[in-house]
């Protein structure tokens, strides 16, 4: 049974490429209200953890949850790595953002004005409202990855789930995200971020995961971000030391 406190359980879950593992028979449960950072070293399934939460890829087993929220299916916003996204596509940065709409419209339906208005007011809580009808092609990797931020808070999620979401970003823009995010969080929001920067994860993140194919420590930063569970996590990288 699902615990209410709880914005995601995941069981038993492994998933593989060609036949081989990334995940293998993961247990994990993130608590609802809190930021929480999904760290471990390269190729250790940090983006496959998120692309399996939100069912982008198949599983060979497992089960992924969102326990429902005051009775109800909670909305899952996601912010994918800004270098997945295809730079040729011609659209505006307002009509990617109005994209977050769609998640509550469905698609039949059209966006209306209130939403856009909506939307424009996102882009400008990102500090893009003056890039509103630029090509999303024509942006930065930093305003891209505004600009996908700005269309998750148009889906008014839930829980956000964001792969990445401070790489290729200056200091001045990933502070501005870390600010929005604990804004989210102070809303009673979760958000799932794979991060890499040890160095900043206390300041950013009240609770960590710590995988490398299964999961080596899961709980708040205080408790279980530690030299030994970091040791543990990023041994198979070969020389730790570099790595921490």
């Amino acid at each position: 049974m699902s615990n209410t406190e709880n914005a995601v359980e995941v069981s038993s879950l492994t998933v593989a490429y060609n036949s081989k593992p990334v995940l293998d028979n993961v247990d994990l449960e993130l608590p609802r209200g809190m930021l929480t950072a999904v760290m471990g070293p390269n190729g250790a399934g940090k983006t496959t953890l998120i692309k399996a939460m939100l069912g982008l890829i198949p599983r060979v087993e497992g089960q992924i949850s969102f326990p429902k929220i005051n009775g109800k299916k909670p909305c899952i916003g996601y912010v994918p790595q800004s270098e997945s996204i295809d730079r040729d596509f011609p659209v505006s940065v307002l009509d990617v953002v109005t994209m977050g709409c769609y998640g509550r419209l469905g698609w039949v339906k059209r966006p209306t004005r209130d939403d856009r208005n909506f939307a424009m007011a996102m882009l400008k809580k990102t500090g893009m409202e003056e890039f509103a009808k630029r090509q999303i092609s024509q942006l930065s990797g930093g305003q891209q990855q505004r600009t996908f931020i700005a269309r998750a808070l148009a889906q008014r999620a839930d829980v956000y789930l964001m792969d990445e979401p401070f790489k290729g970003v200056d200091s001045d823009t990933e502070k501005s995200i870390i600010a929005l995010l604990k804004e989210l969080r102070t809303a009673g929001k979760t958000v799932v971020a794979v991060h890499h920067d040890l160095s900043t994860v206390s300041d950013y993140f009240d609770w960590v995961t710590l995988i490398n194919m299964k999961v080596v420590a899961n709980g708040e930063v205080k408790k279980v971000f530690t030299d030994e569970n970091l040791n543990l996590t990023y041994r198979r990288v070969g020389k730790a030391g570099a790595a921490l």
